[in-house]
């Protein structure tokens, strides 16, 4: 109990205010590309005339943008100062959304869905992880399972805004009294997001605090740090990617309650959503243990419990009297993937990986374990389309569980601990 006490008093000593700032940009940068289309996808639908398959080409074209900005993003986070990098990007991002304030075509979408792929990425992404790994000291693990879970506890708030924003008939007359044309339910929650990111852009110019960094200039030595530690990073970025196919699977287990369990829709997304309230809570926990173990132990039991958790749902039906036993391991695997995600940046610090290159290093690392995004949807699509019923699920999760394995063995292999921290 000591122990727990002692990393909570900490997080308090650890520039907690800048903490804050980052918890809130890191999500909202976020909102315009993803939420309207994750929570207000039929009004988009409906009112924009956009299919399916529109929106799902937009987000390929963001994921495509997205990967190629990974590397020199993490280059630039190494010369430039991160308090302007992330204004710069949350300004520019808020920038897109009054283009898609005024329903563009398809084409224009695209072009909007690209150009977020590189401003929430290249300038933002590196520079957040490297501030975050600036201002953690030896509170690694707590401060990135902070980081991950005030993101979602960010994301749950905006929504809930944006859906009573939406609904609200009072606010919808007080929006539209200031306006000579009527207002859409759609444009005022654009609007609503647009907002956010831009005021956000100067909360983080105006109040972070960054720790002043020696910016090295590319040299030997600096090309020989990158090179020196080039397997840890990559030993990570397998892992990053094992987290994160987890992470994508889940989109899959709404279809799975409707499926399989015959649920209806709107229990299935009850469910889920009710569920995502693991996240936080998951992704803390995970940090503060972290930092009382290490995170190299938390990860490969935590690669374990996914491992197992996959392997009991690749095989089990929807028999009577086995209902707990699924649902314990839709669990086990939601609380392993939050946690995960909570605390695989924190091992940079443990395997010893400079602060000087972490830019770059984020930017190796995100490259490869944010590769899901372009392969598990068509995979899965093909498992789901070739197999009916609960037989395409199982071969998804058997999938999965094959990630999982690969990343519970690189675990076994990162370097040991090292408290002494390079620059």
């Amino acid at each position: 109990m000591n122990n727990l006490t002692i990393n909570f008093r900490n997080l308090f000593s650890v520039k907690t205010l800048d903490l804050i700032y980052l918890i809130i940009i890191g999500e909202l940068i976020f909102a315009l590309p993803f939420h309207i289309s994750r929570f207000f996808r039929p009004a988009l639908i409906e009112d924009y005339k956009y299919s399916n398959m529109s929106l799902g080409i937009a987000f390929s074209i963001y994921g495509i943008t997205a990967l190629i900005s990974y590397i020199p993003g993490g280059y630039i986070a190494d010369r430039l100062s991160p308090r302007y990098l992330l204004f710069a990007s949350l300004l520019l991002t808020s920038l897109g959304g009054i283009f898609l304030l005024y329903n563009p075509s398809t084409l224009y979408l695209y072009f909007i869905y690209a150009y977020w792929g590189i401003t929430t990425i290249l300038f933002f992404w590196g520079a957040l992880i490297k501030a975050t790994r600036n201002i953690s000291g030896d509170n690694q693990g707590l401060s990135f399972g902070a980081l991950e879970a005030g993101r979602g506890l960010v994301a749950s708030l905006c929504a809930s805004a944006a859906v009573l924003i939406y609904s609200d008939n009072k606010i919808l007359l007080l929006i539209n009294s200031f306006s000579d044309k009527e207002i859409s339910p759609l444009f005022s929650v654009i609007l609503f997001y647009t907002i956010i990111t831009f005021l956000s852009s100067f909360l983080i110019l105006f109040f972070f605090q960054e720790k002043r960094t020696k910016f090295n200039k590319v040299n030997r030595n600096f090309l020989k740090k990158i090179f020196l530690n080039l397997k840890p990073i990559f030993l990570i970025a397998i892992i990053v990617l094992g987290a994160y196919s987890g992470y994508k699977g889940i989109d899959y287990y709404s279809l799975y309650f409707v499926s399989v369990l015959e649920y209806t829709k709107e229990e299935a997304s009850l469910l889920v959503a009710n569920l995502s309230y693991l996240r936080p809570i998951s992704a803390i926990l995970a940090g503060l243990i972290a930092d009382r173990v290490s995170s190299k132990k938390c990860t490969t039991f935590l690669f374990l419990f996914l491992f197992l958790s996959y392997f009991s749902l690749s095989f089990l039906s929807n028999v009577k009297g086995l209902f707990f036993l699924l649902f314990f391991n839709f669990v086990i695997s939601l609380v392993s993937i939050f946690s995960l995600r909570g605390i695989f940046y924190s091992l940079l610090k443990e395997v010893n990986v400079p602060i000087s290159i972490t830019g770059i290093a984020v930017g190796i690392i995100s490259f490869i374990g944010y590769f899901p995004d372009v392969f598990i949807g068509p995979i899965f699509g093909l498992i789901l389309d070739s197999n009916s019923g609960i037989e395409g699920f199982q071969n998804c999760f058997l999938f999965l569980m094959l990630v999982s394995s690969a990343g519970y063995i690189v675990s076994l292999f990162l370097p040991k601990k090292n408290n002494k921290l390079k620059y």
